[in-house]
């Protein structure tokens, strides 16, 4: 359900009529009732959302970024160490060398860039173990950061890494020699001697892999069983983690202050995992599998689990395949499902573009949502309202809830004795209508830690006072109803040690 747009506006006019204070240098990357954007917006759109952050860049001088401190918001620049495009490879000599090559010489092309072409110039993968490519990578992280922003993104941080891992690439001449000398400090005499390295001052790795295969594509299919292909894998994700913190160095002089670090890195992918103790947070698509409704965002717990446990907060969006399957289907409540499943496991969903929201199919390439402010900003709105709920709150022990089947339930609690907040996300999804089945009289139960005072706040209704039953040192809350997401705030409640149940094990 939508909320009117009289509603909106009026919520949106409200929270403009506040002023907001500037965050200071020490406040934390993100509080739990934050709202943050992928790219830069409008302020109007900003004040509709209640956004606090701009997490994608878009803050590249120093007068946006006031504008952004002005309404209370950080703000970052970005930066793509993946490729120097199509165009800039096609009129830059040097930049053609710099990009990552195969066995053959020959670059690699980026497989998902093959519609952004500049005349019969391909996007190949850039190679951030070739100076030329450094210094163009190093001179965007400056332009990025001359304004003063908050922080820096860094957008496919693996650089020539991914080219390497995945694509038959990392193998020019400068990534030979990287290589070499990463062998030095970390490759045994016994692994040394096993692959028929008898002169480590002479070596080429290629001359190596040229005994197996001299093609990319017999490379691809029998590079696993080379001598010392996980350490080469190795070193090129760790080149790359180097080079993300060189990078934030850069900016953090560019900028003239301490600043924030992220990159668009899917911790489930161990590739991906070695760049985080560089990062102050993650900002990222995440898979929500949109074709399978509901289901499908259980895929997202794990990018979920993995940031939890590195401690770094996780600004996700869905991925392009996800938004596309939203645009071409007009399937509105299954986005806003995603926004409240994210907020309700303690991360943070961006707020969807309301001009540019990243769209890829195989088939149209890079395309646009527009997202409508009317179908989504209720949800921040209400996030922002009560934020009192949300910061300092934590996933909790309260002891075993069982709760309808179809209703996700995540208990939070603030402090290790203080209120608890269950917050009750309906999956009841109607593909064919493509909306939430409403719920009623949805039954919670479960041990005494339920007891206390019970409010019921949902994102499209008023708040209001629910009942509780106890009988055998168990207790009943019951919903009149559930639409989409409310959030049950549990006040005086008794301290337990044992583990929440949720139904979908997060």
């Amino acid at each position: 359900m939508v909320l009117p747009a009289v509603v909106l506006l009026a919520a949106s006019a409200a929270m403009a009529a506040e002023t907001p204070v500037p965050p200071a240098p020490d406040t934390p990357v993100l509080k739990h009732a934050d709202v943050a954007f992928m790219y830069a917006s409008t302020p109007e759109a900003y004040k509709a959302y209640g956004a606090t952050f701009v997490a994608w860049g878009g803050a590249e001088t120093a007068e946006k970024v006031k504008a952004h401190h002005d309404l209370g918001i950080r703000c970052t620049g970005s930066m793509w160490c993946l490729t120097a495009g199509a165009k800039e490879l096609y009129e830059d000599e040097k930049l053609r060398d710099a990009v990552a090559k195969d066995i053959e010489g020959k670059p690699v092309a980026v497989p998902w860039l093959f519609d952004h072409t500049y005349k019969d110039m391909k996007s190949y993968f850039g190679c951030t173990n070739h100076p030329a490519f450094c210094a163009h990578s190093e001179r965007k992280v400056r332009e990025a950061m001359a304004g003063g922003a908050d922080g820096l993104h860094i957008d496919d941080h693996l650089g020539v890494a991914q080219a390497a891992t995945a694509f038959g690439g990392g193998l020019c001449d400068y990534c030979i020699a990287a290589f070499r000398e990463y062998l030095k400090k970390h490759a045994t005499p016994e692994q040394l001697a096993k692959a028929g390295v008898s002169d480590l001052e002479k070596f080429d790795y290629r001359d190596l892999i040229r005994k197996d295969a001299k093609t990319r594509s017999e490379y691809m299919k029998v590079r696993r069983t080379i001598p010392l292909m996980d350490l080469f894998d190795r070193f090129h994700l760790e080149a790359a983690a180097e080079f993300v913190n060189h990078l934030r160095d850069v900016g953090r002089q560019a900028a003239g202050h301490p600043i924030l670090l992220s990159a668009n890195a899917w911790l489930v992918d161990q590739r991906h995992a070695v760049v985080a103790k560089h990062l102050t947070h993650v900002v990222c698509e995440v898979e929500f599998n949109a074709a399978k409704g509901p289901a499908g965002a259980e895929h997202a717990l794990g990018s979920f689990r993995a940031a939890r446990e590195r401690g770094l907060p996780l600004a996700a969006t869905a991925s392009g395949w996800d938004w596309a399957y939203v645009k071409a289907n007009n399937t509105e409540d299954l986005a806003r499902y995603w926004i409240a499943f994210t907020y309700a496991h303690g991360q943070w969903f961006m707020a969807p573009h309301p001009k540019k929201q990243w769209c890829f199919t195989d088939k149209l390439g890079t395309h646009w949502y527009e997202a409508p402010t009317e179908a989504y900003a209720p949800l921040y709105q209400f996030i922002r309202k009560n934020a009192e709920w949300f910061d300092g709150f934590e996933a909790a022990d309260v002891g075993a809830i069982t709760a309808p089947p179809n209703v996700v339930c995540v208990a939070r609690r603030k402090g290790a004795s203080g209120p608890i907040v269950l917050h009750l996300v309906n999956r009841d999804y109607d593909a064919e209508a493509k909306r939430m089945r409403p719920m009623k009289n949805v039954s919670l139960t479960g041990l005494s830690t339920l007891g206390g005072r019970a409010r019921l706040l949902s994102y499209d209704a008023e708040p209001q006072d629910l009942k509780t039953w106890t009988e055998g040192g168990a207790t009943e809350i019951k919903l009149p109803e559930l639409r989409l997401w409310s959030l049950v705030v549990i006040e005086n409640a008794p301290s337990s040690p044992r583990r929440v149940f949720d139904k979908l094990g997060g």
